[in-house]
């Protein structure tokens, strides 16, 4: 399939330089053309003709369904009345790729089946088939690109090429039930806790007797509470800010440089000894066996967090989404202790068959870092959350910091539409944990997924108490480091 695909790709790549070739010479009067308006008339040219393009998210599985990605759809068709853009339902993500493939595979030039703008489940398993567009001039000559956020410019890229751009950052909540912590006598902490305040809370509220748990969870799988996952996913980064600044500020979750999880360096060292101190003080729990929850609580099935028998918890957004409506008790939501917010973002390309890639561009960008878009995206969000919130990925937070206006306000920042939800989403600490934050890079990464499974074992070793983590790391950097560049040198030949 990928030796059929790549064949039609060299086609149409020649159909186009024998175009280019005859287009030649200065036909409009000498005025001189920019990248995105080629004939020098004053109008980009992808607004001057009618346009159709297909889009493809996760997000929007079904045609019938209102999302906010149909909303933002139609918003974008609103504003730009020569584009035409049809949504494709590939799927849910799980079975993304495979439906991806297929469409691939039905695709000619007469019957295109394949989206023009989608949504990428991973950077490395989409570049072998050969079906994203190189994007890197476009993101060159959009000035707007600059208002990324520094920790995520290198999101979707390889080698010299961008292939795709971040569209919004999902965090991991932190999850503080106030009532327990009110009833144990112990301080509610400020939005701005550390990472030390966070351990005390835990550690006071703790009670044996009580069955009351600090700290819960370290499960890494969507859909499961994860506190002290958080020790290896954002920890190394709070340490490393603190004694090199600026090295600190290039890591993203679990101390990933872009080359490199670092391992070796010391912040590492740190946190997972604090991780051990904390899960051997018996205040942080990895978590409970069903024969542990029958025994405590009654129930093989009991959640000890949504019961109310947790402090301080850590949980995915759109999992959470699910089971905030059954709490019993009072609760907010805090950004990551210590000043760093761990989370995860998607990514968006274009299609290397899109015959409007400038065109599909914009799309991609209204869909993702423009401030039109990401201001449109929070005022329907208001208008129809009660409809559409619980489809696809929820508490969406922008990858783009546009800065204060002229009536001195950040029109961005302040239209975030989460307060209802808890007063911690919308909270200048909370937007600042972002921007400092520790971003899973599975996605955007070649290599991350790879260099991540070759630590498995290690880390099951040291959670279990069998080895230390000063007895492994420097076999957990080899081991990495070697499988992320074994999946890299296996996509070498894009960089020829």
């Amino acid at each position: 399939m990928k030796k059929r695909f790549l064949m039609l790709l060299s086609v149409l790549f020649l159909l186009a330089l024998v175009v280019g070739c005859t287009k030649g010479g200065d036909d409009n009067g000498g005025k001189k053309g920019t990248f995105w308006d080629e004939d020098g008339n004053g109008i980009e040219d992808w607004l001057e003709k009618p346009i159709h393009l297909t889009y493809a998210s996760w997000q929007h599985t079904e045609l019938d369904q209102i999302t906010l990605e149909s909303l933002m759809i139609d918003a974008f068709m609103e504003k730009y009345p020569n584009i035409t853009v049809e949504i494709i339902p590939v799927g849910q993500e799980w079975e993304w790729q495979d439906n991806m493939i297929a469409l691939a595979e039905a695709h000619t030039p007469d019957n295109p089946t394949f989206p023009d703008v989608f949504l990428v489940r991973r950077l490395e398993s989409d570049l072998p088939y050969g079906w994203l567009a190189d994007i890197s001039e476009m993101y060159k000559n959009d000035p707007d690109t600059k208002y990324i956020f520094p920790t995520l410019q290198a999101s979707g890229t390889f080698g010299n090429k961008r292939y795709a751009v971040p569209t919004y950052i999902y965090p991991q909540f932190w999850i503080v039930n106030k009532t327990l912590l009110e009833e144990a006598n112990v301080p509610i902490p400020d939005y701005d806790w550390s990472w030390e305040t966070m351990e005390q809370t835990a550690k006071m509220a703790n009670n044996e007797t009580n069955k009351i748990i600090g700290l819960y969870g370290v499960n890494g799988g969507y859909g499961a509470e994860s506190g002290a996952r958080a020790y290896i996913s954002e920890l190394p980064k709070i340490i490393k800010m603190k004694s090199d600044p600026v090295v600190g500020a290039s890591w993203s979750a679990r101390g990933f440089d872009g080359e490199s999880f670092n391992y070796l360096d010391d912040a590492q060292l740190t946190a997972f000894n604090k991780l051990m101190t904390a899960l051997n003080e018996g205040w942080c729990k990895l978590g409970l066996t069903a024969e542990q929850k029958l025994e405590y609580y009654g129930s093989e099935d009991y959640r000890p967090t949504v019961n109310g028998k947790v402090a301080i918890w850590r949980e995915e957004s759109w999992s959470f989404k699910d089971v905030k409506d059954l709490l019993e008790f009072e609760w907010d939501i805090y950004p990551g202790p210590g000043g760093v917010t761990g989370g995860n973002t998607d990514i968006i390309g274009i299609s290397s068959l899109c015959a409007e890639k400038k065109a599909a561009y914009q799309l991609l960008k209204w869909m993702s870092y423009s401030e039109e878009g990401i201001l449109k995206r929070f005022e329907l969000f208001r208008e129809h959350g009660g409809v559409v919130y619980r489809q696809g990925n929820n508490y969406p937070y922008p990858v783009a910091d546009y800065g204060i206006d002229s009536t001195g306000k950040n029109r961005i920042w302040e239209s975030i539409p989460y307060g209802d939800t808890a007063p911690g989403l919308v909270t200048p600490q909370y937007l600042e944990g972002l921007r400092n934050g520790a971003i899973q890079m599975n996605k955007e990464y070649v290599g991350w997924d790879a260099g991540d499974y070759a630590v498995s074992e290690y880390l099951q070793k040291i959670l279990s108490g069998e080895t230390t983590f000063a007895a492994v790391r420097e076999a957990m950097e080899n081991d990495s480091k070697k499988a992320i560049q074994q999946v890299r040198a296996s996509l070498g030949f894009l960089n020829g």
